[in-house]
């Protein structure tokens, strides 16, 4: 008799980078989703990987430190594809396209088809084109980033899907709403310390309001190359006393939970990752209006919008949320039903495990 089961796939995940960052929470949870779905798993990565649970022992992980690199950069492609040859994988998953030059290189010695994933928009003059014989997918975290390669790229429409990233739903019980009293409210803000993150304009913010509002708290959590502009800021418009940097985390949980608000201040952003999940944990937001922002927050129901670089109307959002907290409260609670309907992790898995099949089936039918 036949199993109506599906058949199991294994799959060769390209992870590059595993810093703190959304494209890399995003990237960790779809593998530790993967093993409990007939997936077989070998990941490859340019670091060691932080293990989100036990689970991961039975993974076959690879660190290859120079998959980034033109020259050694092939050199480590054939010492992989090597290893790979006996036993190659049903498809190749590039979960950034910084690792699309070695990951589609792969495919074409090992004959395996890819798919890539596209986080946020291209740099100025970048050029992105794709195996037309490998590539079975391209895969944009928003509407925004699809339109934006479609424009600048020759790549199809047909050949640019729409996977918004999944988070976890933390239980009712692991949250407390926001600005609850008896305690200093927190604003927060929480991923990469960049130039394109806006957090200057955070701080800006943050001055304003504390003139108004000084028992204020403010954290940045994460780390990156702008952590000491920031200090230097907040020592310099005097706020320092009541900002907090927070660059040596193992996920950002702990932050969300010690906030009252998230603030996403980023110039241009592909989706905001570590935005859903502070609405997961029923947090107002405020964010910029532009990019892939206007697929998750809808001004005065899910959130709160502010124009990109604009420290005064961010700083006015702010306050009236520090004036109005039941409101913050109603927005907060809104935001999570609005992840617990559209952005839930397990909608993400099964969605790609379902383009993970069509495309090992087409594979399969052409060879």
């Amino acid at each position: 008799m036949q199993s109506d089961s599906p058949e199991r796939l294994d799959v060769l995940l390209l992870l590059g980078s595993v810093q703190l960052r959304g494209s890399s929470n995003r990237a960790l949870a779809l593998a530790d989703r993967l093993l409990a779905r007939r997936v077989g798993l070998k990941i490859v990565s340019t670091e060691p990987v932080r293990e989100p649970s036990q689970a991961w022992g039975k993974i076959d992980k690879r660190v290859s430190r120079y998959l980034h690199f033109s020259l050694l950069g092939r050199i480590a492609c054939q010492f992989l594809a090597t290893d790979l040859q006996e036993t190659p994988p049903d498809l190749i998953d590039i979960q950034h396209r910084s690792l699309h030059a070695a990951g589609s290189w792969l495919a074409r010695r090992l004959e395996r088809p890819y798919v890539v994933t596209v986080h946020d928009y291209l740099r100025d003059r970048e050029r992105f084109i794709v195996d037309r014989d490998w590539c079975r997918g391209v895969i944009a975290v928003s509407e925004s980033v699809r339109s934006e390669l479609l424009d600048r790229t020759h790549l199809s429409p047909d050949q640019v899907v729409v996977i918004p990233t999944g988070v976890f739903l933390p239980p009712d019980t692991e949250f407390c709403p926001p600005f609850e009293p008896g305690h200093f409210p927190v604003i927060g803000t929480a991923g990469p310390l960049e130039a394109g993150k806006g957090l200057t304009h955070f701080l800006k913010a943050a001055a304003r309001v504390l003139s108004k509002y000084p028992q204020t708290m403010f954290l940045i959590a994460g780390s990156g190359p702008e952590e000491q502009t920031l200090r230097r800021m907040a020592e310099d418009l005097k706020i320092s006393h009541a900002v907090s940097i927070l660059p040596n985390l193992l996920d950002f949980d702990a932050a969300l939970r010690a906030m009252d608000l998230f603030v996403l201040p980023a110039l241009k952003q592909g989706l905001g990752s570590i935005m859903l999940d502070a609405m997961a944990h029923g947090l107002p937001v405020i964010a910029t209006d532009s990019g892939g922002v206007f697929s998750v927050v809808i001004d005065g129901t899910t959130g709160l919008l502010v124009p990109p670089s604009d420290d005064v109307a961010l700083a006015e959002r702010m306050e009236y949320l520090l004036a109005h907290p039941a409101e913050a409260q109603q927005l907060g609670a809104a935001a999570r039903q609005h992840i617990m309907q559209h952005f839930q992790l397990d909608q993400m898995v099964t969605t790609i495990i379902d383009l993970y099949r069509k495309t090992a089936v087409d594979a399969r039918s052409r060879g």
